[in-house]
């Protein structure tokens, strides 16, 4: 038990859902219900019930509350004492849009970017990615990083890294004996995003080109329940190259989508008018140098 995994409790208690939790620990949600899994497995109990509406507190929830909060503030008070005269630190502040919280590895790049970088604080938003280009433009968001670029007078898209993309389907949804490739799909439902999704849309002609019959699904859109659905046999969906491992478990496979249309461009969005401060253009150069060793 550590102060991190005490403070991904407490939010998780004061909110009652991951969601938000997640956003105020500056966590993907897989990370922040990592986290609590993680809790649980050490006090062998269950912190919280989950249900539709979010997350329920049990009764030794409730018990370890209070403590928890006592034992952080005590934890911030000796913080403040220590941090008292050193220097401050400078607040970068970044967005983040919801596809590129997939489809890389981020609760861990910014760790390591505290460890390299402690006198920087990242303010940390998943944004839809609408409005990550509003965002920057108005100066409310030192950078963003979005998947794609977006063409827009006022901002400056950088490709930052391209990362590949394969379908993830349960093998008992495949033929016997059939080489896994991209006609094993046949037939199958596939849940995206929306027809207007530049991926989906790919994989829509995909479908036609190849005769797949492909059955598209949007009725999902939250990534982690289209990959619930995935896990339940239900059909098929895009994976990121990194979440293979995490992911293609208990019988759940990987087959690889070629093409260029099935890669998604991490890039960063920054303003055009105005040049980054020093700090946040040690972030824009910082992720830019470790987003590459990605591809």
């Amino acid at each position: 038990m550590d102060i991190r995994s005490l403070q991904c409790f407490r939010l998780a208690y004061e909110t009652k859902t991951v969601g938000k939790a997640a956003k105020r620990a500056y966590l993907t949600r897989q990370g922040l219900s990592q986290i609590l899994r993680g809790l649980e497995a050490e006090l062998k109990q269950d912190l919280f019930v989950r249900n539709p509406q979010g997350l329920e507190p049990t009764e030794l929830a409730d018990t370890i509350y209070p403590k928890a909060v006592e034992l952080l503030n005590t934890y911030e008070d000796i913080q403040a004492l220590c941090n008292a005269g050193a220097r401050a630190k400078e607040t970068v502040r970044l967005c983040v849009a919801y596809g590129v919280l997939v489809s890389i590895p981020f609760d861990e790049l910014v760790e390591e970017f505290y460890e390299e970088h402690p006198l920087i604080q990242l303010e940390i938003d998943a944004i839809e990615p609408s409005l990550a280009e509003q965002c920057v433009a108005e100066g409310k968001e030192d950078i963003a990083l979005i998947v794609g670029p977006i063409t827009s007078p006022q901002t400056v898209c950088t490709c930052l890294a391209r990362v590949a993309l394969f379908a993830a389907v349960h093998e008992s949804l495949l033929a016997q004996g059939e080489t896994r490739s991209i006609q094993s799909l046949q037939g199958l439902t596939w849940f995206g995003l929306s027809k207007d999704f530049p991926l989906d849309s790919a994989l829509i002609r995909l479908s036609e080109e190849h005769n797949l019959d492909l059955k598209m699904s949007f009725d999902w859109h939250d990534y982690h329940l289209i990959l619930d659905q995935v896990m339940r046999r239900k059909g098929a969906c895009v994976v990121p190259e990194h979440r293979i491992g995490r992911f293609c478990q208990d019988g759940v496979v990987a087959i690889p989508l070629e093409g260029p249309e099935f890669t998604w461009e991490i890039a960063a969005m920054t303003q055009s008018a105005l040049p980054l401060s020093r700090s946040a253009q040690t972030v824009f150069d910082w992720f830019a140098a470790r987003l590459t060793r990605l591809d």
